[in-house]
């Protein structure tokens, strides 16, 4: 939220207050799943680094988050209004995959290696690789910020991959943007749309069916990511001595005013 926050002239809280704000998070989660385990962005993009390095190869990224480079191939999930999956498209504000991927072409980069935040069946990387193969570029090997062995095991059969963490097995892996309406990349893309999320939570989309929530614990879930979202940007405004107002979001969310209405104000008539 950094470069949120510098560009719109706001002032975000110590980081003793984010600590507070994901040690409260983790804590709901492991009523939920006993065995849930929160891994932050900073080791992600630490841990990255240190495997890029290593590899010596210009790097094509799909996840500018987490690994920031030259070339990247801005991928998102995208739904419709009613949380209907409707695919891969550009990220919000990104150019058309096609120019993307012409854009790659032009590079002149023939091999590289292919940094995304998590490799979890393994399918949206081979999609991807052999997209780059019909331009002329290979890719010999995957680097992720986090592996589930189905993912590892399925890539491993064709190339090297190189993890920060690996898991045998998981429930589910959520970037913890998507729980927090308003914040830059939060939720599903709406489709047509280039910067309107579907946050997982309800009203907005399924935590069931995004997220692994259990249905019978929705609407409790979502209650809780809403106080917290208001938590936050009633932080940030206190710090930055004026209110966050729905115009001023990184992202716009669906349904939801984006006019100068404070955005708490909206938040809490969602409670």
């Amino acid at each position: 939220m950094e470069k949120w926050a510098t560009r719109h002239d706001f002032v975000l809280s110590e980081k003793e207050f984010f600590s507070k704000l994901r040690e409260e998070f983790s804590d709901y989660m492991r009523r939920i799943f006993p065995d849930f385990e929160l891994v932050s962005e900073e080791e992600i993009s630490l841990g990255l680094i240190e495997l890029v390095e290593k590899s010596g190869l210009p790097v094509i990224s799909l996840d500018h988050v987490y690994f920031q480079s030259k070339l990247n191939f801005e991928i998102a999930r995208l739904a419709d209004e009613y949380g209907n999956d409707r695919g891969l498209g550009r990220r919000g504000n990104t150019l058309p995959l096609i120019k993307q991927v012409r854009k790659l072409k032009m590079s002149g980069v023939r091999e590289a290696v292919l940094v995304d935040d998590v490799v979890f069946s393994g399918a949206l990387i081979e999609r991807v690789v052999e997209v780059l193969s019909k331009i002329g570029i290979s890719v010999p090997l995957i680097i992720a910020g986090i592996g589930i062995n189905e993912g590892i095991n399925r890539i491993n059969g064709s190339r090297e991959i190189r993890c920060v963490h690996t898991y045998n097995s998981v429930i589910d892996e959520v970037c913890e943007r998507d729980f927090y309406p308003g914040v830059p990349l939060s939720g599903r893309l709406l489709i047509g749309n280039d910067n309107i999320g579907i946050p997982y939570i309800l009203p907005f989309g399924k935590p069931d069916g995004w997220a692994s929530i259990p249905s019978d614990q929705t609407k409790n879930f979502s209650r809780f990511c809403i106080q917290q979202t208001i938590t936050l940007f009633d932080e940030i405004a206190e710090s930055s001595g004026k209110p966050v107002l729905c115009q001023d979001l990184g992202r716009k969310v669906l349904r939801l005013p984006t006019d100068s209405t404070p955005y708490t104000d909206v938040l809490r008539k969602i409670l």
